[in-house]
């Protein structure tokens, strides 16, 4: 019996070993995924999805792709806070909502620089009905978008993109659904 325990401890210990360094490799994969998608701001960000339709998964991949979570960010264009709205689309946007007396430095506070681009988000999947052509859109525009759908080299079917003729607006679009893609494995979102 003895030496029947004497060989079976290692091989139990190696099983026994190899389990604890899973679970905490598994762990550690786990907090090493969610500290790559935060959720700053996620109170707001939930009250936005819900007053707007927008899934939660979206507006943190665009964040994250904008803004890294600064809500003090500035583009060289001179788009602001965490979801980089433009001057020209916080004057269209008060205009569409007939917001009057709004300051554009009110772009810095993150609720209300989320509700803008949620709004935002929300207009333009109803304009076009798909998410990918909704990041284009945010990014290069809702007029240059809407060309580039009408050219049969970059759309089969008018409403989604098969190819995108801009590479930034290509490059924008890629990692807002690779974000959003991580997201909604880290934590399960819509």
């Amino acid at each position: 019996m003895y030496k029947i325990l004497k060989s079976v401890l290692p091989i139990v210990l190696i099983i026994a070993f190899l389990v604890f360094a899973g679970v905490l490799m598994n762990r550690s994969a786990r907090l090493l995924e969610k500290a790559a998608f935060p959720l700053d701001y996620k109170e707001i960000v939930e009250e936005k999805s819900k007053e707007y339709d927008v899934p939660v998964s979206v507006i943190f991949a665009v964040i994250r792709t904008e803004s890294t979570f600064d809500p003090n960010a500035e583009s060289y264009a001179g788009a602001r806070g965490l979801m980089q709205i433009t001057e020209v689309a916080f004057d269209w946007i008060n205009k569409l909502r007939k917001i009057e007396g709004a300051s554009f430095d009110s772009m810095y506070d993150p609720e209300t620089n989320i509700d803008y681009g949620t709004w935002f988000l929300a207009h333009l999947y109803e304009e076009f009905g798909d998410w990918e052509t909704v990041y284009v859109a945010y990014n290069a525009g809702h007029n240059a978008a809407r060309k580039w759908l009408s050219d049969p080299q970059n759309s089969a079917d008018g409403i989604s993109f098969d190819t995108i003729p801009n590479k930034t607006a290509a490059h924008y679009c890629e990692k807002v659904s690779t974000f959003r893609k991580g997201y909604i494995e880290a934590y399960g979102f819509d």
